[in-house]
């Protein structure tokens, strides 16, 4: 399989290595704060530089005061330039270079790998004088950059594009490609391009299959493991992959940021994305609130959202809550449900399954998967599991197909009068995967309401055998 590029960047704390992630990226994913180590884990989101696709890192920073979580954010900083296919040492113009520095720059000349030295804070022109005490660490790219004013940024992502290796660089154009085609079917739903619906209808009249322009190649399936604080993700993470990935410890709230690790099990590939525990609004405080928005961040861009549950405490309003915002965004949901080795009895066995069926209700379809991650039980249930609804959010129906299912439906039950018209829905294909999305085109799509909806919805999922997730159904006026 192809991969993408990997860009990692590592330094010290509190030199900026967040606020470049964030600049890089164009919107704020990693925590910004004053205070040195406040990005403890590995942070990794996908990034678009000037039309290439890459995987880029940001770490918690070479630390060897030995104090707090020191020695584990440097291991996690160690992993990320041992990940990297080009490494971004920041370091901090004003301050100048440290012993701390020189001590970062004396771990990454063991990799030898492409290391580009970005000085950062040089805020006017007046300061590029600064750089030089830069070149003492060794390595000849230094480009001078400053987060806060946007300078030099697009020198070094320029940089890091001329770096690559031939094949990375068409792997990451190919991906940035796949990625616009996504972009297209996300048109076609919102209407911003009548232009491409109308042409969709010229398809469908002439009888014609619309074909779904997405990468048929396989892809990791990206897993967001997701629940309230101290609920045995990083655990279970763990447990999951064989290694210590994410700090786990007995403090709630250990894990701030999103954290995305790569695993192979057995011939199939996994991305899985460790969160923040997402507590109630009014409870959140600080950076907290951050940790908070990159946990719904990391929902969004997940394949399927695994909620731990705990076992012994049973289903509360806010894990009802978390489901409910993957429903939103038309998640597969698998409810995890944790710490079983803690149950005694049948009863205690009977009052969980009686506490599940009330709290989910709403998504019955969603498979239930009962685990202890500290004794490894139950894990090979969970990867079956995923591995089916991902097979689901990935299934793609024919036009043909799926118009055939439609009439027939149509026959069973018609929509009800609207303003005293007959409303009608004529045809309809799939226009994109994850989710499986429909577009419908009806005379008077304002006028069906949410229970014939949710009758259209229930056929077609049973159809067409999308059992264990949500689909997307869209009306548009024809």
């Amino acid at each position: 399989m192809k991969r993408l590029p990997v860009i990692s960047i590592v330094g010290r704390p509190n030199v900026g290595k967040s606020s470049l992630f964030n600049r890089i990226l164009e919107k704020k994913v990693a925590i910004i704060d004053d205070t040195p180590g406040v990005t403890r884990d590995r942070i990794v989101q996908e990034a678009e530089i000037e039309g290439h696709k890459v995987i880029l890192v940001d770490t918690g920073g070479v630390d060897t005061s030995g104090e707090g979580f020191a020695k584990e954010t440097t291991e996690q900083a160690k992993r990320a330039m041992e990940e990297a296919d080009i490494i971004v040492f920041v370091v901090d113009g004003k301050e100048g270079i440290t012993p701390l520095d020189e001590e970062v720059a004396k771990i990454l000349r063991k990799w030898r790998k492409p290391i580009i030295v970005a000085v950062n804070k040089i805020d006017e022109p007046y300061m590029e004088d600064l750089i030089y005490d830069a070149y003492r660490l060794g390595f000849p790219e230094v480009i001078p950059i400053s987060t806060i004013h946007k300078i030099g940024i697009p020198t070094l992502k320029e940089r890091i594009l001329e770096l690559l290796p031939q094949e990375l660089r068409e792997s990451a154009r190919e991906a940035f490609e796949k990625e616009e085609k996504r972009k297209k079917a996300e048109r076609l739903i919102s209407g911003e391009s009548n232009e491409e619906l109308e042409e969709l209808i010229d398809t469908l009249e002439g009888g014609k299959d619309y074909i779904i322009e997405e990468d048929v190649e396989k892809e990791p399936i990206k897993v967001a493991i997701v629940g309230r604080p101290n609920m045995g993700k990083s655990t279970l993470l763990n447990a999951l992959v064989g290694e210590e990935r994410a700090i786990v410890s007995d403090i709630p709230g250990t894990t701030r940021d999103a954290i995305d690790t790569y695993a192979k099990i057995g011939d199939d590939e996994f991305i899985f994305i460790d969160t923040a525990g997402i507590r109630r609004r009014g409870k959140i405080k600080d950076i907290e609130y951050y940790s908070y928005l990159r946990a719904l961040d990391a929902i969004d861009r997940a394949d399927v959202v695994v909620l731990l549950v705990d076992a012994e405490e049973g289903p509360t309003d806010r894990d009802t809550k978390i489901s409910g915002i993957a429903l939103d965004k038309f998640k597969p949901i698998i409810i995890a449900v944790n710490k079983i080795d803690k149950l005694q009895n049948q009863k205690e066995w009977e009052r969980l399954h009686r506490e599940l069926d009330l709290n989910f209700d709403f998504i019955p379809y969603a498979p239930r998967v009962f685990i202890s991650a500290k004794e490894k039980k139950g894990l090979e249930e969970l990867i079956k599991q995923i591995k089916d609804v991902y097979k689901q959010y990935t299934k793609k129906v024919r036009t043909g197909e799926f118009n055939r299912a439609l009439k027939e439906l149509m026959e069973i039950h018609q929509p009800p009068v609207y303003k005293n018209k007959v409303v009608k829905i004529y045809y309809g294909t799939q226009v994109k995967t994850k989710p499986p999305t429909f577009l419908l085109f009806s005379n008077y799509p304002e006028g069906i309401p949410k229970s014939f909806r949710r009758f259209l919805e229930n056929r077609l999922r049973e159809k067409f055998e999308f059992n264990k997730i949500p689909i997307r159904i869209v009306f548009k006026k024809r």
